[in-house]
């Protein structure tokens, strides 16, 4: 429901790409340093606990954004503490869940299959959030968006125990993330961190401002784009499970980056749509034998799946926080299309995982 418009959103409030990036930034130095102690706290209160206390910090984040105008500073800040307060118990006993109960024969077909139930779901939600934006105002969706994020609970309760306790100390963590045997790993997910960057806050913007700020266009055409990418996912989750992942991700990483380089010629809705859609499939052939080899190697980790967790998560800020500093400089110079360019070769470095 929120998607494509909170950047949009923030972007709207602060007047300012600068200001918008910021927000994010500050967003990833803070869970950058909250993410071991987030774990050590989940292992210690136990995952399937932390899991339920985290959908408190997302209930009040978005709560924040209900009460913006009345204070933007003020709620920026406790948004940012909030949702980084959700990120810190959510993200490592997801992960660690995840890599633990799914089967690695099966792993690709599980990955797409979720994420084409996602998709499923998402294929009206664009649409009814851009004629609730267009007819009520973001207040109105942030009050619904509130209302089913505190009802996301429910199944935590449900979710069965993960019994691991995280090992390292804090100082051991930062250690183990520069580690020379493991820099591989890190330049990977900070080449993901960082093209997430681009794609979730930069992309969003640049559609609006194409769009000329018609909420209820840009929430019918991405609604069309997810209908197309769902049947595309399924067949390549299927692929996953039959050839090898990283000769599928070599392929995946090189249509993936072509689709940035595309994506710097848009100029009208049509062409949104069918660079949108190109990139999907891209992005379906590179996520999902990426997030499978991620799965692998969180659980051949062993009782370290937490562990491996934590500093996939640390990397993954590392390469936002790279990147946002990068584009603060350059959009001083450049246009927005330009983020494109940097985006397209942090997918290439994904490769090294």
């Amino acid at each position: 429901m929120l998607g494509l418009f909170l950047p949009i959103f923030l972007f709207q409030k602060y007047q300012s790409i600068n200001l918008v990036l910021i927000y994010y930034l500050f967003s990833s130095i803070i869970y950058l340093f909250l993410a071991a102690p987030g774990a050590i706290l989940s292992s210690r209160l136990t995952f399937r606990k932390a899991l339920r206390i985290s959908v408190l910090g997302g209930t009040i984040y978005y709560i924040c954004f209900y009460f913006f105008d009345r204070n933007i500073w003020l709620f920026s800040a406790l948004g940012l503490l909030a949702f980084n307060f959700d990120r810190m118990f959510y993200w490592v006993p997801y992960h660690s869940g995840f890599a633990k109960f799914t089967d690695k024969k099966t792993r690709g077909r599980t990955i797409a299959a979720l994420a084409a139930l996602a998709s499923l779901l998402g294929i009206a939600l664009p649409i009814m959030s851009g004629f609730i934006i267009g007819q009520y105002g973001f207040s109105v969706l942030f009050l619904m968006v509130t209302i089913i994020y505190a009802i996301s609970v429910v199944p935590f309760f449900v979710v069965p125990a993960i019994n691991e306790y995280y090992s390292f100390t804090y100082r051991q963590t930062w250690k183990l993330l520069f580690h020379p045997r493991d820099r591989k790993i890190l330049l990977t997910y900070m080449a993901s961190g960082a093209e997430d960057v681009v794609g979730a806050v930069i992309w969003p913007i640049f559609i609006w401002e194409v769009m000329i700020g018609n909420y209820q266009a840009i929430g019918i055409i991405s609604s069309m784009i997810i209908l197309v990418t769902i049947l595309i996912q399924l067949i390549v989750g299927n692929y996953t499970d039959k050839f090898d992942k990283k000769k599928l991700l070599r392929y995946g990483t090189i249509l993936y980056s072509l689709g940035w380089f595309i994506k710097i010629f848009v100029q009208t809705t049509f062409q949104i749509f069918i660079a949108s859609t190109y990139h999907n499939f891209a992005s379906i052939a590179m996520r999902t034998p990426f997030d499978a080899l991620m799965y692998e190697k969180a659980a051949d980790a062993g009782h370290y799946v937490d562990e491996y967790s934590v500093l996939r998560e640390m990397a993954l800020c590392l390469g936002r926080i790279f990147i946002i500093l990068i584009l603060l400089i350059l959009f001083n110079f450049i246009g927005l299309q330009y983020a494109f360019i940097l985006a397209a070769f942090a997918s290439l470095i994904i490769n090294l995982i």
